[in-house]
């Protein structure tokens, strides 16, 4: 277990950030778009701490989008009018025809940084890319399908040093948290720093961090070591045939209601959200660990309360003994 007391007093950059051996050229993306209060605090963060930071995110909301990419097809990039190292990737005009509509992916916002935004102000690769703070934690296989970590595997593919970010559901309606995450962020920034190896990137090339906060972030248990595992914090996608009947799914729709005001109170907005989906087909959760119910794997630490940290290299390459077996099994075959 990594200690958050032991990161605190490791010896950082936080003195020394005028040194040109501590301040690092770092990417922001996320899948939630660039004008969340998660991925604004970190800028202002990493920006107190030394760092040089440019931001380049899709511009709307695009989570769950995984890998997702629009091959030889034209999209906008705008800047923001008040911060030029600041942009957004992606159509915004929801009234043009699917056919025109060009979304900014994750993958798409974090390639236009480092890509374009970042040969331009830095002339160079950034030192390092940070996915996130996502609204949302992203734990076992459900990776697969978040952009948060699209973005994030498309950078180590690239070789350039990432990290992906996901902070508790909560910071989405609340957003006192994201200083909060923010200063979480920037201490496990110093500590790669101040560890790293003389005249070597942050991190080997094809190794990424996945780092969750949990939602009660004030009496979180510290930093703790993890597995990706399969275990995707409790829950399992699903699909339905009527999606009112998922009272998991139900209770996520009646607090967004309730978040944003259109029921005064969850038993009112159940009942909304139940009207509003009833009879109707989709994709859902449900309760389950996926068969993971160990306590090195990040969906069970994070949901103990822990900052947890799983090391990931961007590859869905089984392990050596799975691949010894397999061979075993198809031993033979097409002879």
């Amino acid at each position: 277990m990594l200690k958050q007391s032991l990161l605190a007093t490791a010896l950082g950059c936080a003195a020394l950030v005028s040194t040109q051996a501590c301040a690092l050229n770092i990417v922001l993306t996320n899948d939630d778009s660039w004008s969340t209060a998660n991925i604004q605090a970190l800028k202002t963060a990493l920006v107190a701490d030394g760092h040089s930071v440019l931001v380049s995110a899709p511009c709307t909301q695009e989570s769950g989008k995984g890998g997702a990419m629009n091959i030889m097809k034209a999209v906008p990039v705008q800047t923001k009018s008040d911060d030029p190292d600041q942009f957004c990737v992606g159509d915004t005009d929801t009234s043009l025809a699917f056919s025109t509509f060009s979304e900014g992916t994750p993958v798409m916002a974090a390639l236009y940084g480092i890509d374009v935004a970042a040969k331009a102000k830095w002339g160079s690769a950034p030192d390092l890319v940070i996915s996130g703070p996502n609204e949302g934690n992203n734990l076992g296989y459900l990776n697969n399908n978040s952009g948060t970590l699209g973005a994030t595997m498309v950078m180590l593919a690239r070789g350039i040093p990432a990290i992906a970010v996901s902070a508790g559901t909560s910071s989405g309606s609340d957003s006192s948290q994201a200083p909060k995450i923010a200063n979480i962020v920037v201490k496990l920034v110093d500590q790669l720093v101040s560890t790293r190896p003389a005249n070597l990137p942050l991190l080997p090339p094809h190794l990424g961090l996945n780092v969750n906060i949990p939602d009660a972030i004030d009496s979180n248990l510290g930093f703790k070591l993890t597995d990706v595992g399969w275990n995707g914090g409790g829950t399992e996608l699903a699909f339905s045939a009527d999606m009112s009947s998922s009272d998991l799914i139900m209770q996520y729709v009646a607090q967004s209601l309730v978040a944003a005001g259109y029921a005064s109170d969850l038993q009112s907005a159940l009942a909304m959200a139940k009207a509003m989906y009833a009879g109707k087909a989709g994709l859902t959760m449900q309760q389950g660990d996926a068969g993971d119910s160990a306590e090195v794997s990040e969906g069970v630490a994070v949901g103990q309360g822990y900052v947890t940290i799983s090391t990931i290299d961007g590859s869905i390459q089984a392990s050596r003994a799975q691949q010894a077996y397999a061979q075993q099994r198809l031993a033979g075959l097409g002879q």
